[in-house]
């Protein structure tokens, strides 16, 4: 049973080891990788809440790879595959001590292994450093309390909150775990009305666990709310938890349990789940069936069931109240915000059909059930027809990953286009990436000096600079800079604005406020000069060489028009143009 297993496991992660070889960082893999590359390891960032995520333990693996990796992606995806191998030998002891030396551990495993549940975050190292600790904190978390359920001992029971913390300390959604463990003590190791079993578990030898899980409990949530829900924390919609309940619920879960969803909806190098109507309602017939199935023919099969549908009634929850009020309802067709499914699936199907190994209440075959269609060879075909679906499926979802996304292409284009620059290193405004490759309200982690600040001795970044000045395209090539003009001076006679032995005044058409301008200034002079230019209340300095050129400066603040105070050498010099705008890209 161990070997076959095993063997199980090495074969899931041989198929994820190919899907990370030809994938790459993505999204808010940047994020992550320009805070751990520009900001120091202390208090603030440890604690720093990330799309409402609070992850201490994550910013510490971050940091860590971040200093000694940076964009290093097989060392990133050698820890998403770790992770990935330590999750799956806990399923595999999870499922053993829970239902015994039976083959029917490996229809379950193989299920836990290849549905596409929990592919997103095994690819993608973002989802991944969240998730699976979370099924890490699961397999290894109910195991223990399994073995404290069954002996009331302390010393599971400390197991069971260390992996539960450990956990929590990655992703706050580990926080469902409680409500794990709460439904297998009542469904399994009580009897009697809910009230009773809950009287029950308080009097027997569990009054320790539960005083301790509502400590934990009570004060992670207390600290969460303080300072983890201020993003898109409002109450949802009834109509918008629908919404999301119907995509998460009766579109990606329901397909996704019977090796779906066959086709997806690219979103970039993401994907969402877009199965046929006729896939979905097959999925229904088959999920269905399958409860029936087990309730006509177990005791005690749909309670196992309650763990499903609370995790997913939390997710549509939590969905609803954090990502959809702020990005809509098909946000349920993405897996990765139900990477947990994999693992409550299967043990919802084993506890449907099987005894829990130590349980009060057994469940049994019902007298004269008929169990013909549970013949091993039928498993088998089962298990087969269900993993080769979805391998299926996860090709899909992988190709478009591996294929779709922009990044690495952005990169290799900006290596290059820096090789073959002639100015080294290459003075660039810092502007921020395109949205597609990571959105603005990352900012500053989104500026080139933060993500690049591994290629620091390729470019600057300068206030001023002189004729070379250059930004990146969309592509991630190094192009000249334009300034578009927003603003424009007025005024002038001659060449323009001739500077003189006192401060010279060009007005511009329009007041400025704000910052992230920058302005073109073309001049000619007959000898090299300085000049403080003033904007409002703030001013630089700048060296200028004689001859035509073309000056460019930062230019944030409140201010109607552009003070030169120049040096006496820059008599006589002329300001034929000057413009203010967002710098681009030349085309």
């Amino acid at each position: 049973m161990t070997r076959l297993g095993l063997l199980l496991v090495f074969a899931a992660v041989a198929f994820r080891v190919w899907a990370l070889s030809r994938s790459w960082f993505y999204f808010d893999d940047l994020a992550f990788l320009s805070a751990g590359m520009n900001d120091p390891l202390d208090w603030d960032f440890v604690s720093r809440v990330y799309a409402g995520h609070v992850m201490p333990a994550g910013w510490l693996v971050i940091k860590a790879l971040a200093t000694w990796a940076p964009y290093r992606w097989p060392v990133w995806a050698g820890v998403l595959v770790l992770m990935q191998v330590v999750a799956a030998v806990g399923m595999l002891r999870l499922l053993r001590s829970m239902f015994g030396e039976t083959r029917v551990v490996l229809a379950l495993l193989a299920g836990y292994l290849f549905y596409i549940f929990t592919v997103p975050a095994g690819v993608w190292f973002a989802a991944g450093i969240n998730q699976l600790p979370l099924q890490i904190a699961l397999a290894f978390g109910l195991h223990a309390h399994l073995e404290y359920l069954r002996t009331g001992r302390w010393r599971p029971l400390v197991v069971t909150l260390a992996w539960t913390l450990f956990g929590l300390a990655f992703y706050e959604k580990t926080f469902i775990l409680f409500g794990v463990y709460a439904l297998v003590a009542l469904c399994w190791f009580a009897t009697g009305t809910l009230g009773d079993r809950v009287v029950g578990l308080w009097k027997r030898r569990y009054r320790s666990g539960v005083v301790a899980h509502g400590v934990l409990a009570v004060a992670y949530l207390v600290i969460y709310l303080q300072v983890g829900v201020a993003f898109g924390s409002d109450q949802p919609s009834a109509q918008l938890m629908s919404s999301v309940a119907y995509r998460l619920i009766a579109v990606a879960f329901s397909t996704g349990a019977i090796g779906g969803p066959f086709e997806w909806r690219a979103m970039s190098a993401n994907a969402l789940a877009s199965p046929t109507d006729l896939i979905s309602l097959g999925s229904w017939v088959a999920l269905g069936s399958l409860v029936w199935y087990a309730a006509t023919t177990r005791t005690i099969s749909r309670r196992a069931w309650t763990l499903t549908g609370f995790t997913l009634l939390a997710n549509v929850y939590l969905l609803s109240s954090a990502r959809a009020n702020l990005v809509g309802a098909d946000i349920g067709l993405e897996y990765r915000y139900q990477t947990e499914s994999a693992a409550i699936l299967v043990l919802a199907a084993g506890l449907a059909f099987l005894p829990l190994i130590g349980a009060v209440e057994v469940n049994q075959l019902r007298p004269g059930a008929d169990v013909d269609k549970e013949r091993p060879a039928v498993i088998k075909v089962l298990t087969v027809a269900v993993v080769a679906a979805a391998v299926v499926s996860t090709l899909g979802y992988v190709q478009n990953w591996q294929q779709s996304n922009p990044t690495r292409p952005y990169f290799d284009n900006l290596k290059a286009s820096l090789a073959r620059s002639p100015v080294t290193p290459v003075p660039l405004v810092d502007l921020s990436l395109p949205q597609n490759l990571l959105w603005a309200f990352g900012y500053p982690e989104n500026t080139y000096s933060h993500v690049f600040r591994h290629l620091a001795d390729q470019m600057t970044f300068p206030e001023t600079a002189v004729d070379d000045l250059f930004v990146l395209d969309d592509t991630g090539t190094v192009r000249p800079v334009t300034i578009p003009p927003a603003r424009t001076m007025i005024g002038g006679t001659g060449c323009g604005y001739i500077l003189g032995h006192s401060p010279t005044t060009i007005p511009l058409d329009g007041p400025v406020i704000g910052g992230g301008w920058w302005i073109a200034m073309d001049y000619a002079a007959p000898e090299p000069f300085s000049v403080r230019i003033g904007l409002g209340t703030s001013s630089t300095t700048m060296k200028l060489p004689a001859g035509m050129h073309t000056a460019y400066f930062r230019a944030d603040g409140s201010f109607s028009e552009v003070t030169l105070d120049n040096s006496a050498p820059g008599t006589d010099a002329c300001v034929t143009k000057l413009v203010l705008g967002d710098p681009g890209a030349q085309q």
